[in-house]
């Protein structure tokens, strides 16, 4: 087993559990597959759910915001033909291909927060990930990296809505399919919630495994 423990801010705690690790000292709790048959229906269904309730946040959140900025004579709204519209469709279109390796990078700078060494990939047509192959983290850090885009392009977008609505609304199907495509890592995130913060988890790009040290009892999160 090539297991590496990456965490930069604990250092002699790695060196101990790392050693362990090297001597076999470490069994797995869990294993999750997201493309598996069982779990691909649900975290779908569970897609399109988010992509409902974040359409409906944005759009009412642009709506409420347009609003405020024009009884406060912020700036002057009006179309005069199409091409705006489809000038809007377009930015818009191109905003959310843009943000899946968006999505992807700041996985990447989670992982190197803790330590890890990040790898991308890509499934086509449309499926970019970043891993973090043969790399153990604790619980709590691997909820970082999981949340980490959902949160950070969430409260740009909610930011650039209030600042600027017009603008907003140009990236508006980056901002909700952003949310949707977070689907995965909630699930994630909620079934890790379930595992005591002690154990250690290693990305499998498809899913990950849960393992645990016997012996482990720190109270390091």
């Amino acid at each position: 087993m090539s297991l590496i423990l990456a965490d930069r801010f604990h250092p002699r705690l790695r060196r101990e559990q790392q050693a362990a690790i090297d001597a076999g000292q470490i069994h797995k709790r869990d294993e999750v597959e997201l493309l598996a048959p069982e779990q691909f229906r649900p975290l779908i269904l569970y897609s399109l759910l988010l992509l409902f309730v974040g359409g409906i946040f944005f759009v009412a959140l642009t709506i409420a915001s347009l609003i405020w900025h024009l009884r406060t004579n912020t700036f002057t709204l009006y179309v005069t033909s199409i091409w705006p519209v489809l000038l809007w469709a377009g930015i818009n279109i191109i905003s959310y291909i843009v943000i899946l390796p968006v999505h992807e990078i700041i996985h990447a700078l989670a992982f190197m927060l803790w330590g890890g060494r990040p790898h991308f990939g890509a499934r086509l047509p449309m499926v970019l990930y970043c891993g973090a192959r043969e790399q153990l983290f604790r619980r709590n850090q691997y909820l970082v990296v999981g949340l980490a885009p959902l949160v950070v392009i969430t409260i740009a977008g909610i930011v650039l809505t209030l600042l600027a609505p017009v603008a907003a609304s140009y990236v508006l199907f980056a901002t909700v399919g952003n949310v949707s495509g977070a689907a995965g890592d909630i699930w994630v995130v909620a079934r890790l919630l379930r595992q005591p913060r002690h154990v250690l988890v290693e990305d499998t790009q498809i899913g990950y495994r849960v393992w645990e040290i016997p012996t482990d009892n720190s109270s390091v999160t």
